[in-house]
């Protein structure tokens, strides 16, 4: 950089053919940002993000569907051209003030979506083609202050964010891809202010104490210009929580620390939650007063590096309570948004990467690195269940693999090349309804990749996924019971064995 200014731009394209039938993608992505130094601590940014895609969607097969023939589509896809396509535009502004003690953020943003959602669509459930376009205004005002209290470091956080945004949609029937008649239309206000303070004091030079709370105003204003009299689904609610938090951090040295937090979590239901088309032969836009989910966790971990090794290790719990769940029906389509009166969310988040060789072919030298071999491993643990629920017992909550588990070898040479293969494995089979007596099965999928990386001038890659051909469900769409639901088409299949690649330059 020269000068007070500063700027950067990408352009990116991507033409997917897809594995499935009915699965072809175009998007297009501008992103830049301006810079300017008005002093040594002062700076303002602009950005901006352009974003095209045309998405083609093949539906779900019943799980022997996907086990035999999985590139398939499903033939109402096809039939009724389901596909997503969107354009948006983000505007922002960020000024930032920085000195040794304080820290000062304030910024804006303008978010417009313009979005066609061609689905399913029949006399008993009348969704079909949604046209949407919103508008998102927002701000950030963020303090950071260093100075030391009572003669002991000091880290004090104070700030708010608020959100408005304006939404209008209208559906209609899908007649063979095309707009029929009017099913629904309405506009949707939501916002969102929360505002939160947080201090980091150190009792000790390695021990500090962290002590916050966040407090959080809602408001969902739905309003319905397709029904009248009674039928009208007009409604308007305005959650709010308040949400503390106690945590400690003990730095064991520069690089390696050891954290508790306890908090408390609130998230306000959205107007995709809010609002569903109901099934039957009355089939309309219906809005459901869901209350606000909240939880209370407690989290334990660690994170570091030692010689060769980096880590991070995080075991969390968390009591829910109203936790907001999608169902859908036996086609996949989303039929609504429950409470859950008590859920327990609870699990591993494990990290660690090892640097096994170093110099193999290139000794470091003080003008350029050496090469190294690596090997890089993730493992998550999700046991997420209803806790005594009415209807589910302690069931586990669907739609959630419970054992993950990635690793990648890779070698990484002094000029920028690098190879290595990878694994990604869904270790045990995980339920895809809420009753728990139907099944994902696990996976392992086998891949590899290479390429050439430079910050400036020429760069490369290759990577290959599922190199088996594994046949799997890389998602589902979840059900409240299977054995009441024929046929469910709510498997969605991975890829098949595939082949990437791309090309960038940079100056």
């Amino acid at each position: 950089m020269e000068g007070p200014v500063d700027e950067f731009a990408s352009v990116s394209f991507r033409l997917r053919d897809g594995f499935r039938e009915h699965s072809r993608e175009n998007t297009e992505i501008l992103f830049a940002d301006v810079g300017y130094k008005l002093s040594e601590q002062i700076e303002n940014r602009f950005y901006l993000t352009l974003n095209r895609t045309d998405r083609q969607l093949p539906g779900g097969l019943t799980k022997s569907e996907m086990e035999e023939a999985p590139s398939r589509a499903n033939p109402l896809a096809i039939a009724q051209d389901w596909n997503k396509q969107w354009e948006h535009i983000r505007l922002a502004d960020k000024l930032s003030i920085r000195t040794d003690e304080i820290q000062f953020d304030v910024g804006v943003f303008w978010f417009y979506l313009d979005l066609t959602d061609r689905g399913f669509f029949s006399p008993d459930f009348r969704a079909g083609i949604e046209e949407v376009y919103s508008n998102n205004f927002g701000g950030n005002l963020n303090f950071v202050s260093r100075r030391e209290l009572f003669g002991r470091r000091n880290i004090l956080t104070i700030g708010v964010s608020p959100q408005l945004e304006d939404e209008h949609t209208q559906n209609y029937e899908n007649n063979f891809g095309h707009p029929g008649a009017t099913t629904a239309r309405n506009e949707g206000i939501s916002v969102n202010v929360p505002a939160y303070l947080e201090d980091q004091f150190y009792v000790a030079q390695q021990l500090s104490i962290l002590a916050g709370a966040q407090l959080i105003f809602a408001q969902r204003d739905f309003r319905d210009y397709f029904l009248r009299g009674a039928e009208n689904q007009s409604h308007l609610q305005d959650p709010y929580g308040f949400n503390p938090k106690l945590g400690a951090i003990y730095e064991i040295n520069h690089d390696t620390q050891a954290f508790v937090n306890f908090s408390r979590s609130f998230q306000a239901p959205s107007f995709e939650s809010l609002v569903e088309f109901t099934e039957g032969p009355d089939s309309i836009a219906a809005y459901t007063p869901l209350q606000a989910q909240h939880a209370w966790t407690i989290e334990i971990g660690t994170r570091g590096e030692y010689s060769r090794l980096q880590w991070e290790l995080s075991l969390y719990r968390s009591w829910f309570r109203n936790e907001l769940l999608e169902l859908n029906d036996i086609f996949g389509n989303d039929i609504g948004t429950v409470n859950v009166p008590r859920s327990i969310h609870q699990g591993i988040e494990a990290s660690l990467e090892v640097e096994l060789l170093q110099g193999i072919l290139f000794r470091k030298q003080a003008n350029r690195p050496g090469d190294r071999l690596s090997l890089d491993q993730s493992y998550t643990l999700n046991d997420f269940h209803f806790d005594q629920d009415p209807v589910y017992g302690n069931n586990r909550i669907a739609g959630i693999p419970i054992h993950v588990y990635e690793a990648q070898l890779l070698y990484e040479g002094p000029f920028g090349f690098y190879a290595g293969p990878n694994v990604q494995c869904n270790l045990s089979r995980y339920p895809v309804d809420h009753a728990n007596t139907f099944f994902a099965g696990a996976y392992a999928l086998l891949g590899f990749r290479a390429g050439f990386r430079h910050n400036k001038g020429f760069s490369v890659f290759l990577d290959c996924k599922n190199l088996t051909n594994q046949r799997y469900a890389s998602s589902i769409d979840v059900i409240a019971d299977a054995q009441t639901a024929e046929r469910a088409e709510i498997f969605h299949p991975g890829d098949g064995r595939a082949f990437y690649g791309g090309i960038s330059w940079s100056w």
